[in-house]
């Protein structure tokens, strides 16, 4: 650690020989304010714990087809959709997996406990990405902020708002096997009033034969600015979508022996609405409401079994299978600021959820239901406080209790604390807590495989890292060191043939980001990830992620009205398993480099033409075995600005 400090200090002396450690945000600029990390929003700069933001002008030049894509290249992730956008959408946060981290939109929870995949998220349908202000990404527990799910993380979406100039769009895009893409918005403000209102169509068509996708999406933000000092703001989301592809474990493509697709339609409705008032200068307080629908129709073909293995039953079918869930929630919060930095955040909340599933299983594990109806309510409290002082120093501690109806209380404490070192451009940061997840509705009612006596799972981790930047904001390097395992992990236990607590699950690595404004039009950000993943008691490694990756992006403006982005993903070995080669044989699938471009023009202040171009090289890879990538694939369309 000195050796790295000493050389973070000499890669920096020379832009920061006159600067102070603690750069400000430059005259003019809007400051980023984090809400995801702690009760109190705090900005970026100053936000303890591995925090990272994805703006909406970076979403924009590199014109990612889908958040999914973007979640690809940033410090800390895996993202993998083996079949494209007709298969799930998984994101591994440290190496956990997809349903340890929390997925929110305006402070909504989407998480899904009534799928197979134990309450993730499934991100392939979301594809506005012009409807979002910013996405906000906690790696490390933060249980003791957003409770259940947050195990490894969170990830949220900030919609835009209405404030501002008028602001309208319309465009459309078309590309290879068929693809296509029309979207439009408004925003604007009229007296107290703020609306911001985005729409977008997505066809995937059909590249090979790995499945497809059509699917619409609708975003809403309304605003109304209130006397004494208070602002009541609005959410609504409106998502369906059909998708089909092999299913998983499968063999894809490649080695399915039963050649049709598991067919999927979700609808989701969700909204949210928030009040927050100060009533006097040092009291902020907040009150919160959201409900969430969601219903998902699905049929499989199931899988065949293994041919070498004669006690292999496949996977079966699940026809005709339907899932509903409903959720609402209310939160209270209140902030006290008193005098020399110190703030005190304290509040409640309760959540009440209903799963239901309806489904039948056929042979050979013989004919039967698999339905089931459950309900649960979930009571919080929570205490925060935290000191900033103008030597650069911030120290933050807080907890959480959860009470869910019929089961022991989880408490769930967090501490993060970050310095700037005096006389050095660094800033040093390290932060510590605990999560918890409580079993999904599947795995405690699905009949065949689900067991109403699992445990909620629990994690334990920190962090520590050094952060570097120069005043002029040209340059800036980040290196953090993480430590989070997981106890209870709940899995298939193939001698019970159902879901249990089984195990401890340890992931460590170390990730690095770089970013440097080379010239006034030319910028590069680089990141690289070593996460090694492992079962504690065995040593295994676990499937579906790898121990490296990393990858650049290069931004170039070499006019006002033409701008490139370049960016690279490089993907180290994943482990895989499959029925046709073997679910008791683990096969690695080989490292891969994939490169994708995104060009625009804008001839007229009015109009942007944008050509992209996914999988650049045309590289050939696997993300599951049997699942071959999609080829290169062009898309060039239009964007109106009215």
């Amino acid at each position: 650690m000195p050796r790295l400090a000493a050389g973070l200090a000499w890669l920096f002396a020379a832009g920061a020989a006159a600067e102070s450690p603690a750069a400000s945000p430059a005259p003019g600029a809007i400051e980023t304010v984090v809400v995801t990390a702690s009760h109190d929003p705090l900005p970026l700069e100053s936000t303890p714990g591995s925090v990272d933001i994805i703006s909406a002008d970076a979403l924009e030049r590199a014109r990612y087809d889908g958040l999914l894509e973007a979640l690809r290249h940033r410090p800390g992730l895996h993202a993998d959709q083996p079949a494209g956008r007709g298969s799930r959408g998984s994101v591994y946060v440290r190496g956990l997996d997809p349903n340890h981290s929390v997925v929110l939109l305006d402070g909504i929870a989407l998480n899904d406990p009534t799928n197979a995949r134990g309450g993730s998220f499934d991100f392939s349908s979301l594809d506005d990405l012009d409807a979002l202000e910013r996405v906000e990404i906690v790696r490390g527990p933060v249980s003791a902020v957003q409770g259940s799910d947050a195990l490894a993380g969170a990830i949220q979406m900030i919609s835009r708002s209405g404030k501002g100039p008028d602001r309208a769009r319309l465009g459309m895009a078309g590309g290879r096997y068929g693809y296509f893409r029309g979207f439009a918005g408004a925003s604007g403000e009229r007296g107290p009033f703020d609306a911001a209102v985005a729409g977008s169509y997505v066809d995937e068509g059909q590249p090979a034969d790995t499945g497809d996708y059509r699917g619409g999406t609708l975003l809403a933000a309304l605003g109304l600015d209130l006397p004494r000092r208070a602002r009541l703001r609005g959410t609504l989301l409106y998502r369906d979508d059909r998708s089909a592809a092999y299913p998983e474990f499968s063999g894809g493509p490649d080695l399915a022996v039963i050649r049709a697709f598991e067919r999927r339609a979700a609808r989701d409705v969700a909204g949210g609405l928030t009040f927050t008032q100060q009533p006097i200068d040092w009291l902020d307080t907040t009150l919160t409401g959201s409900l969430v629908r969601r219903r998902e129709d699905r049929s499989s073909p199931g899988i065949a079994p293994d041919p070498a293995d004669p006690f292999d039953p496949g996977i079966p079918a699940e026809p005709d299978s339907r899932d509903w869930l409903r959720r609402g929630a209310l939160a209270l919060r209140g902030t006290a600021r008193a005098p020399r930095g110190i703030a005190l955040s304290a509040g409640g909340d309760a959540r009440w959820e209903t799963g239901e599933s309806r489904g039948a299983l056929l042979p050979p594990l013989g004919a039967g239901r698999t339905d089931f109806t459950l309900q649960r309510r979930i009571a919080g409290t929570f205490v925060e406080a935290r000191w900033r002082c103008a030597c650069g120093v911030l120290l933050l501690a807080g907890a959480r209790g959860d009470f869910p109806e019929g089961e022991g209380p989880e408490l769930t404490p967090r501490v993060a604390g970050s310095a700037d070192l005096p006389g050095l451009p660094l800033r040093v940061h390290a932060s510590w807590g605990e999560g918890f997840k409580l079993p999904s509705f599947y795995a405690l009612g699905n009949p065949l495989v689900g067991n109403a006596a699992l445990t909620a799972e629990r994690s334990r981790g920190w962090d520590t890292g050094l952060h570097a930047a120069s005043a002029s904001g040209r340059l800036a390097a980040s290196a953090t060191y993480f430590d989070l395992r997981v106890r209870n992990l709940i899995d298939f236990d193939v001698t019970s043939f159902r879901l249990e607590n089984l195990g401890e699950v340890r992931s460590r690595g170390l990730e690095l980001e770089l970013e440097a404004a080379l010239f006034e039009a030319l910028a590069l950000r680089g990141h690289t990830t070593y996460a090694d993943t492992v079962d504690v008691e065995t040593g295994q490694r676990l499937r579906n992620r790898p121990r490296w990756r990393g990858g650049f992006a290069l931004d170039w403006e070499p006019v006002h009205s033409i701008a490139l982005h370049l960016e690279a993903l490089f993907v180290g070995r994943v482990l895989d398993a499959s029925v046709p080669t073997g679910r008791g044989t683990v096969v690695a699938l080989d490292a891969y480099a994939r490169i994708d471009l995104a060009l625009r023009w804008s001839p007229r202040a009015w109009l942007s033409l944008d050509l992209a171009v996914d999988n650049l090289l045309d590289a050939e890879y696997e993300e599951a075995i049997g699942f071959p990538a999609t080829g290169i694939r062009p898309r060039a369309g239009f964007t109106l600005r009215l």
